[in-house]
């Protein structure tokens, strides 16, 4: 050992002598209200830390739980609107025809009416459409089954001329039957 560790373990062994000492009480005042500062900081940091993940987690379980419903899909019916004649009309008595008089037939042509187009069911899945075209087609009477019309069975096999609505992407959306 050197000289200056000799001194140094000489004052320890003097300290030690003397006996236990006790910190001046303000200084002992003064570590007691620190340490309790540091524990009250402490305790807050973590009921925030605690708090703050309640809070996520209580805003996650809203936020799933109050999901919206789908949408309801609402069946499209056709809107037929017939003109309304202002006054009845009355019918008109035309003189006989005389036998040299030729007679020529004259085919009704019955009115039409402006009919909208019937959403056909897989068209509420497909996106707006930008573009659209009609297109004009004869289709067996038994596919309007498919859209959710009655059909007899004797008349299943007829024909009939339907607008097909069809989107720029080629895929049919609606029909209008025209016969």
């Amino acid at each position: 050992m050197n000289e200056n560790e000799q001194a140094l373990l000489n004052a320890l062994r003097g300290l030690a002598a003397d006996g236990p000492r006790q910190a001046p009480q303000h200084v002992e005042e003064f570590l007691v209200a620190e340490v309790r500062r540091r524990s009250r900081l402490r305790h807050a940091r973590v009921w925030w830390g605690v708090s703050a993940v309640a809070a996520v987690a209580a805003g996650m379980a809203v936020l799933l739980w109050m999901r919206p419903a789908p949408p309801k899909t609402v069946p499209v019916v056709a809107r037929i609107s017939v003109p309304e004649l202002s006054r009845p009309v009355a019918p008109q008595f035309v003189p006989a025809v005389q036998k040299s008089q030729a007679i020529r037939s004259v085919r009704a042509r019955p009115a039409k009416a402006a009919v909208s187009f019937y959403a056909l069911p897989s068209a509420s899945a497909l996106p707006p459409a930008e573009n659209a075209m009609v297109v004009r087609v004869q289709l067996p009477m038994s596919s309007l089954r498919l859209m959710g019309l009655l059909v007899s069975e004797e008349s299943s096999a007829e024909r009939i001329q339907a607008d097909v609505l069809v989107g720029q992407d080629g895929l049919a959306r609606g029909v209008r039957f025209v016969q």
